[in-house]
């Protein structure tokens, strides 16, 4: 049975400081970044006592998986940008379209997804942006199309793996779902969503992308794996081996990536040594999620997240495929109103305070990772990275309008969720 606990006194005011910290988080006055927002908005939660700080405590160290998992994942992805990885993708993508700016596209959402599933949305947002941002320029095309694919595909791909978007780990983690458990159904649907999405980009740009393009080569030398030390490329290749292994064995993923990170960067000392290797692992990603996870336990003490589920839930809760649905709509819906990465820590503490079924709760790990997960797509707000891949834009001077961004995500949001749903209820919920 769904919990019955009310809402208590203390509900508005734990809901204030919740809605007005996602906005600090969202608007960044002040040139307050992220992590010192949610920092600012959990301490506000222990002042009021709303969480006791022997409570923050406790949640932040019941976190060390998922926080040692983000240290592993960023400094992996850290390594292989230093270690050109992206721009041999890029070059390849180009060598792969033979002067076909439509084979183009599709070669940029191929190394889109393969970035995203493997190294983070994050990575294939802001990391393969700027790269295919030059490819594209250097060869006379609209930018438009291809950097939008970027950010798209980042997201589309994301459900694929457990390491493909903070979400994904975060919602497994906490409804103690076994994450390497989702693969078999989420891969597929992340599959299809990329073909989606793929569709989707040929049809609106189908007047703006020609044939062919006079100034792009049909063998172009811009970028090759030969630039990347081979023991790198090995050594990426021995992680993933290692990686699938853990996982199949249900090892935490947490050590597990950090020692993924560990190899990557000793090989990376033998061939190049960094001057600054510790430069690109998100620390601020780290002070971020152990304060949303504080202001979620603030919003759990008065009651919101079991009211939420009362709401979400409460008609459906038999039925797998239909909480699937549900969630998966109400994580985007939630997604473009307070950002991903707090609508998947609602959603994930609504759903354990529901009391499901064990299939219902795996329905529902799946529907809130695809929701949390591809919903972002929709508008600018929806994630952080997209905050920072339309600021990243407008640095090398291309301005990206925010109903630009909406007019494409309006159409690619609900197929890709359609497209990753139908394969999901197809492969993993139980009537």
């Amino acid at each position: 049975m769904i919990a019955q606990s009310q809402l208590t006194s203390a509900a508005p005011l734990a809901a204030v400081i919740f809605v007005v910290t996602i906005g600090l988080v969202i608007a960044r006055p002040w040139r307050l970044i992220e992590a010192s927002a949610a920092a600012l908005g959990a301490g506000v939660m222990v002042l009021t006592g709303l969480v006791s700080p022997s409570g923050a405590a406790s949640d932040v160290a019941g976190h060390w998986n998922v926080l040692l998992f983000f240290v592993g994942l960023t400094g992996a992805a850290a390594v292989a940008e230093r270690g050109g990885l992206f721009e041999a993708l890029a070059g390849t993508s180009a060598r792969l379209s033979a002067g076909s700016p439509r084979r183009l596209l599709a070669a940029v959402v191929a190394a889109g997804a393969i970035v995203a599933a493997l190294l983070s949305n994050d990575a294939a947002a802001l990391v393969l942006t700027p790269v295919v941002y030059v490819l594209v320029a250097r060869f006379g095309l609209s930018p438009l199309p291809y950097v939008l694919a970027c950010t798209f595909v980042a997201d589309a791909a994301s459900i694929a793996l457990p390491m493909s978007n903070p979400v994904n780990i975060i919602v497994s983690d906490r409804l103690g779902v076994n994450a390497a458990s989702l693969v078999p159904i989420l891969m597929p649907a992340a599959i299809a969503s990329v073909v989606a999405l793929l569709g989707c980009l040929l049809v609106i740009y189908r007047r703006q992308l020609p044939a062919l393009s006079p100034l792009m080569p049909a063998s172009d030398r811009w970028a090759s794996w030969t630039g990347v030390p081979r023991p790198l490329l090995a050594a990426f290749g021995v992680a993933v081996g290692a990686f699938a292994v853990a996982s199949a064995l249900n090892v935490p993923l947490g050590p597990t990536m950090a020692a993924v990170w560990l190899l990557l960067l000793g090989v990376e000392w033998t061939s190049r040594r960094p001057e600054r290797p510790f430069d690109g692992i998100g620390w601020s990603l780290l002070v971020f999620v152990a304060s949303m996870g504080i202001l979620v336990d603030g919003l759990s003490s008065a009651g919101i997240t079991a009211w939420l589920a009362r709401v979400v839930l409460g008609q459906v809760r038999d039925s797998p495929a239909a909480v699937m649905v549900v969630t998966a709509f109400a994580a985007a819906v939630g997604s473009n109103l307070v950002n991903n990465l707090p609508a998947a820590f609602v959603f994930a503490d609504a759903v354990r305070s529901a009391g499901l079924s064990a299939a219902s709760a795996h329905a529902a790990a799946i529907g809130t990772i695809i929701g949390a997960d591809l919903g972002p797509n929709l508008t600018p707000v929806g994630s952080v990275a997209t905050l920072l891949w339309f600021m990243l834009l407008r640095q090398r001077g291309l301005e990206v309008s925010t109903w630009s961004y909406i007019r494409i995500g309006l159409i690619v949001t609900p197929v890709t969720i359609l497209a990753a749903l139908g394969v999901a209820l197809l492969l993993g919920a139980p009537r």
